[in-house]
């Protein structure tokens, strides 16, 4: 064995360098998928639709909770009856009674950047609690609103798809609020 070793030690040390250089190039291979596979996960965004069903505000809007920006491929609204429309708008009255107003409706639903930590109202009503007419008009709202489900569909900024995004806004549907 000895012998073996010293008439060829060199062609060892080139296998044993060879052996020590395709183990490094794994190495390294394996480091820079991870590490792509983590850039990924760092700019992934997460949409979600909250519900705001107060005594005087009926409020929806869509919030980025991820860390990097969401690109919204589409937004659709969807009644329990099958209809579709590209807002919630759409399937509430035009015009609201007395001086009752939208304070805020948003009708840009494709292509557009939602960037982390930001914020966009769908629609806003304020009702004045004083106004009887208004308490009415919020109840009419209320049950128009709670058979909508709020329908996304985006991509990172990578252009890899993110789930569909669906919320039902039953919140409004329910029967515990106070009038």
């Amino acid at each position: 064995m000895i012998e073996f070793i010293s008439k060829y030690w060199e062609a060892i040390v080139a296998v044993l360098a060879l052996i020590t250089s395709v183990g490094g190039l794994l190495v390294a291979f394996k480091t820079s998928r991870d590490q792509q596979i983590h850039n990924i996960k760092m700019i992934k965004p997460i949409l979600h639709v909250d519900q705001w069903d107060y005594e005087n505000n009926l409020k929806v809007d869509l919030r980025n909770n991820g860390i990097g920006p969401a690109v919204v491929n589409k937004l659709y609204v969807k009644h329990k009856n099958g209809k579709v429309k590209n807002a919630l708008y759409y399937f509430l009255p035009d015009r609201l009674p007395g001086n009752m107003n939208y304070k805020e409706y948003w009708t840009g639903y494709e292509n557009f950047v939602v960037k982390p930590d930001t914020i966009c109202d769908l629609i806003v009503i304020p009702v004045d609690i004083k106004s009887e007419k208004q308490i009415k008009e919020r109840e009419k709202l209320r049950k128009k609103i709670g058979k909508l489900t709020v329908v996304i569909e985006y991509s990172d900024i990578n252009g890899n798809r993110m789930p569909k995004y669906e919320r039902e806004l039953w919140v409004f549907q329910r029967t515990d609020n106070v009038n």
